[in-house]
């Protein structure tokens, strides 16, 4: 034991290199891919070249084996089990997917021509109680303007209301027809 009389040592600003043995071994300061860590080592302290890093000293231990591809490493017998499983299942779901995708389709067009016939007939509804009103109208002032440019106006409504339900139900009906071609 050591007289209370010496004062400590003090810390070496220094880098601690693989020479000293209060750092790990030279192994520890690479990582799994071989390269450096970042602590510093024996080779790049003494001012070597990059290519003597990258072959293994005789101090340094070997670095460990890489493990074997996942298909290697099990059985065989199980993979092929799931690469025949995964066969069926994908090619019988093909045409199922595609009935699915198609009833989806439908359903979307169903909806688009649901919602314009109820544009149509919520028009229609608008336009027949506009029309009730201006009549009523021109025959309490006994005045046909601007009451029959209302009704005019109203029965115009109904019109585009109608033109526009043939456009959806028409491209409706063509939507689903391509999909069940490309299908």
């Amino acid at each position: 034991m050591a007289d209370d009389d010496t004062p400590p040592k003090p810390a070496s600003t220094e880098p601690k290199g693989a020479d000293d043995p209060t750092t790990p071994d030279a192994a520890d300061n690479t990582d799994a891919s071989g390269g450096s860590t970042g602590a510093p080592d024996a080779t790049t302290a003494s001012g070597s070249d990059a290519s003597d890093k990258d072959t293994p000293s005789s101090d340094s231990p070997p670095a460990a084996p890489s493990t074997p591809p996942l298909s290697t490493a099990l059985n065989p017998q199980i993979v092929q089990a799931v690469g025949t499983t995964n066969h069926a299942v994908l090619n019988g779901a093909i045409p199922g997917a595609n009935g699915v995708a198609y009833q989806k389709v439908a359903q979307a067009a169903a909806y688009a021509v649901q919602d314009s016939t109820d544009y149509m007939r919520s028009i229609m509804s608008m336009a027949s109680a506009t029309t009730g009103v201006a009549m009523q109208k021109m025959l309490a002032t006994k005045e046909v303007q601007p009451y029959s440019d209302i009704i005019e106006a109203a029965s115009k409504a109904v019109t585009d209301a109608q033109k526009t339900f043939t456009s959806v139900g028409t491209s409706a009906s063509s939507v689903v027809k391509d999909f069940d071609s490309m299908a």
